[in-house]
């Protein structure tokens, strides 16, 4: 079991709390319930729930109360964009209630009771801008989030990068999950891990890519743990004055089976699934694993992939598993520590 007690000092709590003031919104579609910060990442607002928390970060809504999945703890959920050059990183900016945001500027924050959108720009180096659209899904457990990044500049891009990072702690036994990722390979894709702890700084894996999973890879864990799931693509070059635009899914649902439907059904081409693996408590608040009592997930589509088998995709050629497991070759060893952002 990590250790979580340095969340207890006032100082720490205060550090991981920063950045939440101005903006932001909580929305719902009734099903699912998000709070969505200025910058457009997740952990703002407050509401009740099941257990723990009041801040908002991914929830399922049930008659039993609200379960929640990223605010639990460390609120380490976010984003993060940038330019490579010769596979290094450049320029870059990103936005995370526990690691920090980092030259970011908030052009505009809008919102209604069920869609957020945040557009932002680098502050200084590359001129990138980002919009994050919350809005609800066509499917009731899922709540899309477009994501378009611009070059408004002069000059052409060789290489843009983009991060999604979350630390999964899965009310009613936080701190405690089994975690699925899925989808590789895809061509966008470079890398992947169970580390929701890392920054959200595009390609930064110094505190070690995963957690008891496999790094750059698909795999799924089966003894509980504090983890998350992290997502790094590069999307190649952005000539001066074009977009690049692709979607994501936040989403729950009671079961695994439920989510994967679906995420299965609009289409996503990577996902990361995550659910409780502790004992739980008893009645309503009962941890069930992938039979709930709520299953979370965030999924991609539009990053060169194609839907996996279990969400409805074919299953792939020989020659595709080779493929995987050349990305096996960069595993790395276990990390079993948080990140000191206080």
């Amino acid at each position: 079991m990590l250790n979580r007690l340095r969340w207890t000092s006032a100082a720490a709590l205060l550090a991981c709390m920063a950045g939440t003031a101005g903006a932001q919104a909580v929305i719902s579609n009734g099903t699912i319930r998000m709070g969505v910060n200025a910058l457009g990442h997740l952990n703002t607002g407050s509401a009740p729930q099941i257990t723990g928390t009041t801040v908002v970060g991914l929830r399922l809504i049930t008659a039993a109360g609200d379960y929640e999945s990223t605010a639990d703890g460390c609120l380490c959920e976010g984003w993060g964009v940038g330019t490579r050059v010769g596979g290094v990183v450049t320029s870059s900016g990103w936005a995370n209630e526990a690691s920090g945001n980092s030259n970011l500027t908030g052009e505009s924050f809008s919102n209604t009771a069920s869609t957020a959108t945040s557009t932002v720009r680098l502050s200084a180096g590359a001129s990138l801008r980002v919009t994050h659209t919350y809005k609800p899904s066509a499917v009731p457990n899922l709540y899309e989030v477009e994501v378009k990044i611009t070059n408004f500049g002069a000059t052409d891009i060789a290489d843009v990068v983009y991060r999604r990072v979350m630390d999964w702690d899965i009310s009613p036994t936080q701190f405690n999950e089994n975690v699925r990722i899925s989808g590789w390979p895809a061509a966008n894709l470079i890398g992947s891990g169970s580390n929701g702890f890392l920054s959200s700084k595009p390609l930064d894996v110094s505190g070690g890519c995963i957690i008891g999973g496999v790094c750059n890879g698909n795999f799924e864990t089966v003894t509980g743990d504090d983890r998350g799931s992290f997502f790094d693509f590069s999307f190649g070059a952005l000539t001066a004055g074009s977009s690049r635009t692709f979607t994501t899914f936040y989403g729950a649902a009671p079961t695994l089976d439920g989510l994967l439907s679906s995420l299965g059904a609009v289409g996503a081409e990577i996902y990361t699934a995550a659910w409780c693996a502790g004992a739980g408590g008893a009645g309503a608040t009962k941890c069930n694993g992938k039979a709930g009592p709520a299953v979370f997930g965030y999924g991609f589509k539009g990053v060169g992939g194609a839907p996996p088998p279990e969400l409805g995709g074919v299953v792939p050629e020989p020659s595709t598993y080779a493929l995987m497991a050349t990305g096996l070759i960069g595993l790395v060893g276990i990390s079993r520590r948080r990140r000191n952002n206080a």
